[in-house]
Formats: C-alpha cells, structure tokens, sequence
C-alpha cells in the first residue's frame, strides 16, 4: 500500500507521550474551532440561508464509514417512486478546481464527470436511471437554488452535511458505525470524531449501521448512549447486507457463493475498510492479499499495476466507491479481472417507514 495515511500517522503518534500531547492540543483547537463556528452562526452573527423547498441532511460526527451514502441513495430513489422530486447536493473531496464552483450531473445538461469527483460520479450512476440530479459545492446554497429553479427539484437531500451550518435544513439525520462507538473516540486529530458526542442533541433521528458486527447487548448500549445525548431522537436500526458480485467489464452479475472457499484479493480506499474485509471474510472468502488506500484515494495506474502483479490471478474485489476512482484504461491493467461487491443497507423493525417518514415530511408543516 502507498499514500499518506492519517490514520497511521496518528498510531505512530500515540506511540510516545510527546506524540499524544500533540495531538490532545490540536484537537482541543479543532473542538474549540468548530464550537465558535457553531456559536457564530446559532447567535445570529452568521446567517444560515433556507432554500424554499424542503432539506433533508444525512451526516454524522466520525470522519466516514457510517454507510452514509448508501443511505442516501435508497432515500433518493424512494422519494422518486413516490413522485417527488429530489435532488442530491455533496461538498465533492478532492475533486478539482475551486470548491465553490457548481457542478451539475443531471439528464439533459453537458456532464463534467472530471470535475465532479469520485463520490459525485458514483451518486449519479446510481440515480441516473431514476433522474434524480447531483450538485457538488461547498457553497451549498448556491447548488440547492440551482437544483429547485433551474431543475425543478422539490426537495433537497444533503450527502454529509451535518457541519454545514450554511444552510438551514428542515431535519438532520446523523448514522453512527455500531462497529466505531463515538463513547471509546475523541476528536481529530487525535481520533476520527469531527464533532463531540454532544453534536448529537441536533439530531431529529440517529441510524445505527453495521449492527450485524456485534452484539445486540452492543447495540443496547450504544442506544442508550444515544438517549442519553437526546432523548427525543428517533434511533433506527440497520445492517449492512451483501447483495451481489458484479464485473464492471461486462455489468454482468455473480451469485455471492461463487468464491465461496476460494482466495481473493481486496483493494479498497473507504472510510471503514474493515467492515469491506468483513462482509468479505463472511463470505468464506480466502482474503490472500489486501490493499488499503486513504479514504477518497484515486487510484493510479502504477498502482493498479503493482496489484495486478501481485495478486498473481487472484480475483481482485473492491467496491462502487473505489472503482469510480479508477484511472482510464483500468481493463488494460487489471486482466485478471475485477469484481465489485454490492451491499444493501437493510434496516430493522420498521426503521424503513420511521425514516421515510421523517424524510418526505420534513418541513411540510412550517411551509403550508
């Protein structure tokens, strides 16, 4: 693996108590950073702009690997069956150029894939069939208001805006990995929390992923940790399932079973790798080799090559995330092939209807 790591630099940190008093330092300045950002704009002093159709934010307090987008994703596509019209905004990572520029995915518009970024591009693929547009800014405001008057959009759903405070929002939905408890992290940099624990009091509802990685006593206790930040949120249950291989070469599908016993490789650059190996390994797949990259890495063809020489055969499995980040010509590298695992979020009980609910009618009362 190559590329710079936060995560390890911050291991060999907390190594030596000199690293560990660094790195408390700088994350009491980012805490107190982020808590005068908050106060500026809750006092008036900063003004959060509203768009005139409702918006629905998806984020969390942990930098990534919550499941977020999958989220998103599934909430889009319900919205659209049921004759609304949706509209995604992203901050877009990493992508080039100015940040604030608007990119706009959508049918019928000149698609600037390059400048979209990784995420956006993955978005669009996934909605393009449901003609449900992705805007990618950091200037959230100025996509909403282009998605509601230029693209008719009747309702905004923000991908991982829960410290946008820019722009106001008729309910904030925050997931939190039941693998990563925010209780046993701390603050970046010294650990992978953006905000405290107490950011959670904003919340209107909390979405537990990955519940099928631990115990249901495990997840009890991180509900009551939840409860005892806001009592009044509704907390919802979800697992992560594996759905399907697909080999991007020919978009056809694989059963699940078929590398059952047998070994593989797997490349990923996403938030959570671990929780990929995981599904992986529960598969009863043989992991012989495996690549972890830093979240939102672009691949490069050395690397690809270097992977494919590596694997000597093995298939090589990743997901829809990293493989929107593979450079043109991949096929011409990779000829062992490639899959990509499928994974659909599942949620228990009746969080589905919960959720759905708090989404379509978000903003419906204050606006009539």
């Amino acid at each position: 693996m190559s590329g710079f790591s936060p995560e390890r630099t911050r291991d060999r940190l907390n190594g030596g108590l000199a690293g560990r008093l660094l790195l408390r330092f700088f994350s009491a300045g980012y805490s107190a950073a982020m808590a005068a950002r908050r106060t500026l704009y809750s006092s008036g002093v900063l003004r959060a702009r509203r768009l005139p159709v409702p918006v629905v934010c998806f984020g969390n307090i942990s930098a990534g690997g919550t499941g977020k987008t999958s989220t998103v994703v599934m909430a889009a596509l319900e919205l659209a069956r049921s004759g609304r019209k949706p509209a995604i905004l992203l901050r877009g990572y990493k992508r080039p150029g100015k940040s604030s520029r608007v990119t706009v995915l959508a049918k019928g518009r000149p698609l600037s894939l390059e400048d979209a970024g990784d995420e956006a591009l993955m978005l669009y693929r996934m909605l393009e069939q449901a003609g449900v547009p992705v805007l990618v800014s950091s200037d959230r405001f100025a996509s909403g208001t282009i998605a509601v008057s230029e693209l008719g959009r009747d309702i905004i759903l923000l991908d991982d805006g829960f410290q946008h405070f820019a722009l106001e929002r008729d309910a904030d939905i925050v997931l939190v990995n039941a693998t990563a408890p925010f209780s046993a992290d701390r603050v970046l940099p010294s650990g992978n929390l953006r905000e405290p624990a107490s950011a959670l009091a904003r919340a209107d509802a909390v979405i537990i992923t990955h519940c099928e990685q631990v115990t249901q006593e495990a997840v009890d206790a991180l509900t009551a940790e939840i409860k005892a930040v806001n009592p009044a949120a509704g907390i919802i249950e979800s697992i992560h399932s594996p759905e399907t291989f697909m080999d991007p070469a020919t978009a056809l599908q694989t059963d699940l079973n078929a590398l059952k016993g047998r070994p593989a490789a797997a490349l990923s650059g996403i938030g959570d790798p671990a929780s990929f190996e995981a599904v992986l390994k529960k598969l009863k797949i043989d992991l012989k080799q495996i690549w972890r990259y830093p979240d939102h890495h672009v691949f490069t063809p050395e690397e690809l090559a270097a992977a494919e020489q590596a694997r000597e055969g093995l298939p090589l499995i990743t997901t829809y995330k990293d493989f929107a980040r593979f450079p043109a010509g991949w096929q011409e590298i990779l000829t062992g092939g490639v899959l990509i695992l499928s994974v659909k979020i599942v949620f228990l009980c009746d969080g589905w209807k919960t959720l759905m609910r708090l989404v379509d009618g978000a903003g419906r009362e204050e606006r009539r």
